[in-house]
């Protein structure tokens, strides 16, 4: 099956539904999403931390990563990924949705020579918050096109969805979402696919206990060693 990609012209906007304030994404990729605006806010006093170490972090950097938890808690970033020079902007449990909204606060004054991201919360299992798959791709295909623009010079990698037994319930759609973005990869080079799911399974394809800490969602230091491994293997401008 072959994805072509659309170029996305966002229109971002505040609306008011039944006196209640909400954040609109809208693009050229079909999307037309509606979320409360005190959702999307919800991680605001991690944006705030994020903006006082933008203060005081240099704008130069190797690498950027920013995306959500299993981002902001790679503790051992700068180590596994040495001697590279990187920044950690993750934050909270972001999704796309709300790391479009805080853009700009996210990505500063810095000019990385790569770009990685990991989010893995637009699908989660939330009835309330869940997007579609399709819907999914596209809020990849809208954040990497942004990303093309503004870092035209920049190679951007995409780490694969992880599977957890904490999100059993979804894997199908997870295994639908690395499968598809691995094709767009293939078919127009917007981003490197990078596989890191595949290094913390077991024989019979499934979560491996021994990564995962005890909330079955996040991982270990071993895995995180395992990530950075893969990752620089797959960096092309080493």
């Amino acid at each position: 099956m072959r994805i072509f990609v659309l170029l996305a012209s966002l229109l971002i906007s505040t609306v008011s539904v039944f006196g209640q304030e909400n954040y609109r994404l809208q693009g050229s990729v079909e999307v037309d999403l509606t979320s409360q605006l005190s959702w999307i806010q919800r991680y605001e006093s991690e944006l705030q931390t994020l903006d006082k170490r933008a203060q005081s972090e240099p704008a130069e950097c190797d690498v950027l990563f920013f995306g959500s938890s299993s981002i902001r808690m790679w503790a051992t970033l700068a180590e596994d990924m040495a001697p590279l020079r990187v920044v950690n902007r993750g934050y909270g449990g972001a999704t796309l949705r709300d790391i479009f909204y805080n853009y700009e606060r996210v990505f500063a004054h810095y000019k990385p020579k790569a770009i990685v991201l990991f989010c893995d919360n637009d699908i989660s299992g939330d009835s309330r918050h869940d997007v579609t798959v399709a819907e999914n791709i596209d809020l990849y295909r809208m954040i990497f096109t942004r990303l093309s623009k503004e870092y035209p010079d920049v190679p951007l990698y995409f780490l694969s969805i992880k599977y957890t037994e904490a999100r059993k319930g979804i894997r199908h759609k997870q295994q639908m979402l690395n499968e598809m973005m691995q094709e767009i990869s293939q078919h127009t080079g917007l981003f490197t696919y990078v596989d890191v799911n595949s290094l913390l399974l077991d024989a019979e394809g499934n979560p491996d206990p021994k990564y995962f800490l005890s909330d079955r969602l996040h991982i270990t230091r071993e895995a995180y060693a395992l990530w950075a491994k893969e990752l620089k293997k797959m960096m092309k401008f080493q």
